[in-house]
């Protein structure tokens, strides 16, 4: 996973049929099961357009609101990516999709082990490489040969998700899947970017020997794909129906390495549709409309980061980045103002922050993991900003995970409860003031602190702009600390401890009365 594999935001996309935004919902209509009427969504895409005032856009804004399950996904705040496949016995970081099968060989393979060190460090949810872009696939899936069935390992009868689903359930922790929209095996055999047509096809394609024929509780779909689109399709269709329930269905936007005039149109709207009719309460990152991609891999939030967006349509039922993937400013008004232009939607759209453990997403044995001290500022400005980390944490080639990288995700997690321990505030009188936006604690005695965590109540959507957060003295009021827009989460780091019974944190600008969901005062046992 490299910086060019995420630049799907002005390349990949920009070639895209266009669509209409209907289109997604069109897709969903067209299954041929669709099932009970869902609970009516919150307002999380609202439109706009050139004609709207700033003010306008502004007050949009302020009425978004996010989906359940993007509630849910921001609570995880810290979840895990684990790169396997052949790449971590070829040594490559990207690969070619001709690699023989045989070549992995994961001998000592322990999901559990995975699983209890994830658990261990704090994680909540982990994400498996289940396709890369080479195509091989982790699982004995009926529509490839480029998979765990080629293989010498176990015989041919190795299933390395079936492992990792069973494992994470067992320990307690969410279970995520990477299926690359690039396929480099499938482009060798003249399905990806072969030129073909969108038509409608019958999800799950029949094949010879097909096991589940006599499977009158089967759901079928009839939507439009490309030939590699129902590819995709028909994998989605395995995963999501034999190894859920899947809490997180991942996706970037890679092309895959092939010639310049060759091009594959992804089947969005129809993914899509699957997916939420599969597996409903599945968050659908980062190519997709519940999260975002930050805009870098370095694991860092801006330090304003908002959760709703100006986004623009970009064909195939898939929306993208109104303004630069990596625009230092995302949502603010001027943001907003901006992209008045060229955005047909206000969003909520949260931010997730990758990096990888180590300097590459595969394994490779001459890598050593970032030290705790790294670790603990990346969680700082993500977590602490509004943002969900996603930590990439690579298998060897045993199908372990490294004993050092074990330890350093124990260290890591050990860290960040030292950093925030007891919660000073927690039981303590609090008095807030929605007239004036203050929220005041009485600690009862003066109590050091260097760490503050706000959160808003984000069920009512992001509307705090700018705030102090102010101690009680002698003289009167004192601010120790400003801070901008907050979210979901927003820790401040004080640069030396402040000594005060009475705090108050008092909203300056809002776009709408805020609710303040935390206000948590610690001092840092570190």
């Amino acid at each position: 996973m490299t910086v060019s594999r995420r630049l799907f935001v002005t390349a990949a996309v920009t070639t895209a049929v266009a669509a209409s935004s209907s289109s997604f919902a069109l897709a969903a209509q067209g299954a041929t099961d669709t099932g009970a009427a869902a609970a009516p969504e919150p307002p999380y895409r609202i439109p706009i357009s050139p004609d709207d005032s700033p003010e306008e856009v502004v007050a949009k804004a302020a009425q978004v609101r996010p989906t359940q399950r993007q509630i849910a996904w921001q609570r995880l705040e810290q979840t895990a990516f684990l790169h396997f496949g052949v790449n971590t016995f070829t040594g490559l970081e990207w690969g070619t999709g001709d690699e023989d099968p045989d070549v992995f060989q994961p001998s000592g393979l322990d999901t559990d082990q995975w699983a209890r060190a994830l658990r261990d460090g704090g994680f909540k949810l982990a994400i498996l490489t289940v396709k890369h872009h080479d195509g091989f696939v982790l699982y004995p899936s009926r529509y490839t040969k480029h998979s765990v069935v080629s293989s010498s390992w176990r015989g041919g009868k190795g299933d390395v998700l079936r492992s990792f689903a069973d494992s994470l359930r067992r320990y307690g922790v969410k279970v995520g899947v990477y299926i690359s929209p690039a396929d480099e095996n499938q482009y060798l055999h003249g399905v990806y970017a072969n030129g073909s047509a969108r038509s409608q096809r019958t999800i799950p394609t029949p094949v010879e020997g097909d096991d589940r024929a006599d499977d009158s509780a089967a759901r079928s779909f009839t939507l439009d794909a490309t030939d590699y689109g129902a590819h995709m399709l028909n994998q989605l269709y395995e995963v999501l129906t034999e190894y859920g329930p899947i809490d997180e269905v991942w996706f970037d936007g890679a092309q895959g390495r092939i010639p310049p005039e060759k091009v594959e149109t992804y089947d969005w709207d129809s993914w899509y549709a699957v997916i939420r009719a599969l597996a409903p309460d599945a968050t659908v990152a980062v190519r997709g409309p519940d999260v975002r991609w930050v805009g870098n891999e370095g694991g860092l939030a801006r330090e304003d980061e908002w959760s709703v967006v100006p986004v623009r349509d970009s064909g195939n039922g898939s929306i993208d980045y109104a303004l630069k993937y990596d625009a230092p400013d995302q949502g603010s008004r001027e943001a907003l103002a901006e992209a008045r232009s060229v955005a047909q939607y206000v969003q909520w759209w949260p931010a997730e922050c990758d990096v990888s453990i180590r300097p590459g997403w595969f394994y490779h044995e001459d890598e050593q993991p970032k030290s705790v001290e790294e670790l603990t500022d990346i969680w700082f400005r993500s977590v602490g900003r509004n943002s969900v980390l996603l930590l990439n944490i690579p298998p060897d080639k045993r199908g372990l995970l490294p004993d050092a990288d074990v330890a350093r995700l124990r260290e890591f997690h050990e860290r960040v409860q030292r950093e925030l321990p007891k919660d000073l505030a927690r039981g303590a009188r609090l008095r807030r003031d929605d007239a004036s936006g203050t929220v005041t604690v009485d600690l009862g005695s003066p109590h050091e602190v260097d760490r503050i965590r706000i959160a808003e109540d984000i069920r009512h959507g992001q509307r705090l702009e700018d705030a102090v957060v102010e101690v009680r003295t002698g003289d009167g009021w004192r601010r120790v600390a400003d801070v901008g827009t907050v979210g979901a989460s927003r820790v401040l780091l004080l640069a030396a401890p402040v000594t005060a019974r009475v705090w108050r944190l008092r909203v300056t600008r809002s776009r709408r009365a805020v609710r303040v969901a935390r206000f948590g005062l610690y001092r840092s046992a570190v």
